[in-house]
């Protein structure tokens, strides 16, 4: 019995049409950006908060809406520090993103081509996601003394480590900072109602089931938890042959996360 239909809804790298509930947090996001458009340099932002909460959506929703809007020669680059951590791995990473041939190239020839060809357009946005994991800055150093109009987003569950950078970056950067917060219980309820639409059958969670992943998503105050859930549970479901997610199959989806979150 197939209950799941759609499952790529239910992954975290999702990024649904509309995004609810962050709509005050992506106005001010924009609104940072907009001086890019006047050929000017935007301001940059510390976007901080737990995980799970949508900073990241937040960011990548308003990226495709300048892709899509085809707002000019603009161009938006994301790079995940948890990946790529260190000043090298970032260079290589941005040369194959905007199409410049990396082999048999030293990361202080490539830098000055990558700089070279980000000057071509009307403006950069840069988001470093998790950057907290970040081993150096050099490639922002390059960025703020050499690309003429940029905007540089850094998102982090915490902002720990960037309170103690250097001072020097610090005053060049002159962040805003934006908290994002946790969504209240309704707001987890529409997120996953509205996944709950998009990945299942019609009708294939039982009332109490479905809440109890509600209930336990607020309680750890995770999205992603909650994503998790919706999608074992189904699994669990299906593996008994049910018509029907009910409350056996969110116990033992909860079950497998219990050590993980427990409280």
């Amino acid at each position: 019995m197939n209950l799941l239909i759609n499952p790529g809804v239910l992954e975290s790298s999702f990024l649904p049409r509309l995004l609810p509930y962050r709509e005050e947090e992506h106005k001010y996001i924009a609104e940072c950006i907009k001086p890019l458009l006047l050929k000017r340099n935007g301001r940059n932002i510390l976007i901080t908060g737990s995980p799970g909460i949508g900073k990241t959506a937040c960011v990548k929703f308003i990226f495709r809406k300048m892709i899509e809007e085809n707002v000019g020669n603009y161009l938006t680059i994301y790079i995940n520090c948890w990946k790529h951590d260190t000043n090298n791995k970032i260079i290589y990473y941005v040369a194959e993103q905007i199409g410049i041939r990396t082999n048999e190239r030293y990361p202080e020839e490539l830098i000055d081509i990558i700089i070279k060809k980000l000057n071509t357009y009307e403006g950069v946005v840069f988001a470093f996601d998790e950057v907290d994991r970040l081993h150096d800055w050099n490639f922002i150093y390059r960025i703020l003394e050499d690309i003429k109009y940029k905007s540089i987003i850094l998102i982090t569950n915490t902002s720990e480590n960037i309170i103690r950078l250097d001072e020097r970056l610090l005053s060049r950067l002159l962040l805003e900072r934006i908290e994002f917060k946790k969504y209240n219980f309704e707001e987890i309820r529409g997120i996953l109602r509205e996944r709950e639409f998009m990945a299942f059958k019609p009708n294939s969670f039982e009332y109490e089931a479905f809440e109890e992943i509600v209930r336990k998503t607020y309680e750890i105050g995770d999205l992603r938890v909650g994503l998790f859930l919706l999608k074992n549970s189904a699994e669990n479901a299906e593996n008994r042959n049910s018509e029907k997610i009910e409350m056996c199959d969110v116990l033992k989806a909860i079950e497998r996360i219990k050590d993980i979150y427990h409280k």
